[in-house]
Order: structure tokens, then C-alpha cells, then sequence
């Protein structure tokens, strides 16, 4: 047991010796759990019951992630969710959880790693009821100060 937690030690100080040439915040989001095992941190934003910065292992992938993040809430664009990777390179991989659904073939869901950023954006209707609350709450500021400018100015 002593062996096997001095191997996964030297592989996890390896990986962030590795990790710290591509990146100096690399060390914060790779570590060795509290049980030996190798954890990262990801974060996931949006429509998500949870959002939030997670530890999790390294096998856990993006549905995973959005389950432990309590699951997308019911205004969640699932057909293009986004993940943004800083490690090795910069870029954005998009993501349809739609076809999961459909197929419940696991194969097209990449696991996470360390630095991760998930982003679950709200669906293209739920941005419409965003702009129409706004406007109606704006109408609604806008009446009640032209009242009280007609009340004061009757006075």
C-alpha cells in the first residue's frame, strides 16, 4: 500500500512538473487527493442547478461533472455546451448532450482535465424571456415615475 501511494506520489509530482512548462497554474489544478488518488479541478457556469468550482478524479467526464453539479436546469441548452481548454493550447470544444440522449452512446463525451471550463448556456428561447423581462420590468420603472412625476406636478 506504502509502494502504491509513493508511485502515484512520483507520477502526480511528475504530471505537474510536466504541467507547470505549459502552464504556472497547472500545480492548482492537478493534486493528489486525500486518498492518493489523482484529483483536478473544473469549473462549470451556466444553467447548471450548481455551478461552481469541483474536485473530481480523472476518469470523470462531462455528463458526470453536470450530475455532480446538481444538472442542468430546465432552461439549459444541451445541444451545445461548451468546454474551454487552456492546456495545452488554448481552444473550445462544443459538445451535444442532445445525442447522448438520443443514442446513449457515451463515446462523443470527452472527459475533462485539469483548468477546464464548462459552460451551459440557456436555450435561444429563454434569452427571448430574458430581453421581454427586462423590457416589461423597464416599462413598469418607466410608468411608475412618469405617475408620481403627474401627482407632483398636479399638486
Amino acid at each position: 500500500m506504502i509502494i502504491l501511494y509513493l508511485l502515484l506520489l512520483q507520477t502526480s509530482q511528475n504530471l505537474s512538473i510536466n504541467r507547470q512548462a505549459e502552464s504556472p497554474a497547472a500545480k492548482y489544478y492537478l493534486y493528489v487527493g486525500e486518498e492518493g488518488d489523482l484529483q483536478l479541478k473544473v469549473s462549470i457556469w451556466g444553467e447548471i442547478g450548481s455551478p461552481g468550482l469541483y474536485s473530481i478524479t480523472e476518469d470523470v467526464d462531462m455528463a458526470t461533472l453536470i450530475s455532480l453539479a446538481g444538472g442542468p436546469t430546465k432552461n439549459a441548452n444541451l445541444s451545445n455546451i461548451k468546454i474551454m481548454r487552456s492546456f495545452p493550447k488554448p481552444e473550445v470544444i462544443n459538445v451535444n448532450m442532445r445525442n447522448y440522449f438520443k443514442t446513449g452512446d457515451r463515446v462523443k463525451i470527452p472527459f475533462l482535465k485539469p483548468g477546464d471550463m464548462v459552460k451551459v448556456d440557456g436555450t435561444p428561447w429563454y434569452k427571448v424571456q430574458e430581453v421581454a423581462k427586462f423590457i416589461t420590468e423597464a416599462t413598469i420603472t418607466i410608468g411608475v415615475y412618469y405617475q408620481l412625476y403627474n401627482l407632483l406636478r398636479n399638486k
